[in-house]
């Protein structure tokens, strides 16, 4: 006879397996959707297997470069750059993903719910911001290397701000502690 609480009941979830095998997908449909060259494809291909098998090695995000290298030889076009900014940021999350759901494990799905939550937001925001800048790359010649230079700056302006902030409530944490 068992006693009610003799028995474990989980919400849905899905295997590390899953988690990983997702990786390796996103990656190869980036690599063979994104990138004319057929070595980088394969390239990019063995860079996610391994990084499947090995997360620690990151090699995903390598990955992740050779989408952009392809994007780099191929001809300026706003859907192409939208879906390049959709997969490489699912592959940065898939990778930090990897990073932390350990080999034999099971995820439930409400887990994920935050990740998926900020994977939306962030594409809210960078979606639009792709198709202007595309567009304002289109109609206005010789902005490419300006608009390099200001995403550069806001990329580190942003750094510094984070970066900051997290000092002031780190220190202001060891105060009232």
């Amino acid at each position: 006879m068992r006693a009610p609480n003799d028995t474990l009941q989980t919400a849905p979830a899905v295997s590390w397996i899953v988690m990983r095998m997702a990786l390796i997908a996103v990656v190869a449909v980036g690599a063979f959707a994104l990138n004319p060259l057929v070595g980088w494809q394969w390239v990019a291909v063995i860079l996610a297997v391994t990084a499947a098998v090995l997360p620690q090695t990151f090699a995903a995000w390598g990955g992740a470069a050779c989408i952009v290298i392809g994007m780099l030889v191929s001809e300026p076009d706003i859907g192409r750059a939208m879906l390049a900014v959709l997969l490489v940021h699912a592959i940065h999350v898939l990778t930090s993903l990897t990073l932390v759901i350990p080999a034999g494990s099971r995820v439930v799905l409400s887990a994920l719910r935050p990740t998926v939550i900020r994977f939306v937001l962030v594409q809210a925001i960078a979606q639009p911001l792709t198709v202007v800048v595309m567009l304002g790359m289109g109609a206005i010649e010789g902005t490419a290397s300006w608009a390099v230079v200001a995403g550069g700056g806001a990329v580190v302006a942003a750094a510094t701000v984070l970066l900051l902030a997290a000092g002031r409530s780190a220190s202001a944490a060891r105060r009232r502690g």
